[in-house]
């Protein structure tokens, strides 16, 4: 009777143990991941390039716009990872466990915006006629690199191995935020503008004045933000953005490649 009881107890104690020891297989097709929008074409190669300390990002040493978008890129990845992916240049031999930003457009099938992003298990190469397409790319290769591809090794980030080319089919793409009959503040509207450019928007309609609120200042008229900056609708103190932080808000979104109307 004893031996009877013991048989099942362990059987229910395994049967426990492997769900619990079963861990999600960490994605390795491409053509799956969720990517917004969609590229205009996607080639998988079932394999995967594994984010880790080891990892440094090449760009081409004599661009300054191309080492900012290293630095952003780098800035990016660092916060993810909770450790520093280093930038380096020149990028003559990015070797294994690098990331490599270059411009190169040979047969001009990139345009503005375009790019081509290339995932061995070996190198992470973004390709692209204009630095806005190599910041464009980077969206991409963030959107790749999310919680559900972690490895089971922490500070390992795994992303899928393939081809992405892509390009916008609409040269326009915008969001409008209106201030004016809601007032949000400068880190507000940066937070709006790093959205956007996550999702590849280009343009931004900040709608700054209507009869619920002027929300600019302009220097010569100061009653117009005396008066006209001090309501919203509902209620509430307003508010309005001088010069200064206007033009940081234009400049913030420029350097995110997003005109601001």
């Amino acid at each position: 009777m004893k031996n009877n009881l013991i048989i099942p107890a362990l059987f229910f104690a395994v049967m426990m143990i492997i769900p619990m020891s079963c861990k999600p297989k960490t994605p390795t097709d491409l053509a799956r991941e969720s990517i917004i929008p969609k590229p205009v074409s996607i080639t998988a190669t079932g394999d995967r390039f594994k984010l880790n300390k080891k990892t440094v990002i090449f760009v081409d040493s004599n661009n300054d716009e191309m080492a900012r978008l290293g630095n952003y890129l780098s800035d990016k990845l660092s916060h993810l990872a909770g450790y520093e992916v280093k930038v380096n240049t020149p990028a003559d031999n990015p070797g294994s466990h690098s990331i490599h930003l270059t411009l190169a457009d040979p047969d001009g099938k990139f345009g503005e915006e375009g790019y081509e992003l290339g995932i061995t298990n070996q190198m992470v190469s973004l390709a692209a006629g204009k630095p806005a397409g190599i910041f464009r790319g980077i969206q991409t290769l963030r959107q790749i690199i999310s919680e559900d591809t972690i490895s089971n090794k922490p500070g390992v980030f795994n992303i899928s191995t393939g081809t992405i080319t892509d390009y916008p089919e609409y040269s326009y793409r915008s969001m409008m935020l209106d201030v004016s009959r809601h007032f949000f503040s400068v880190e507000d509207v940066k937070q709006v503008i790093e959205y956007l450019a996550f999702y590849k928007i280009n343009t931004f309609h900040l709608h700054l004045s209507d009869d619920q609120g002027w929300r600019i200042e302009i220097k010569s008229w100061p009653n117009l933000t005396i008066h006209g900056g001090s309501t919203q609708v509902g209620g509430g103190k307003g508010g309005f953005y001088t010069q200064e932080q206007y033009s940081d808000i234009v400049k913030f979104a420029a350097d995110r490649y997003i005109t601001i109307v």
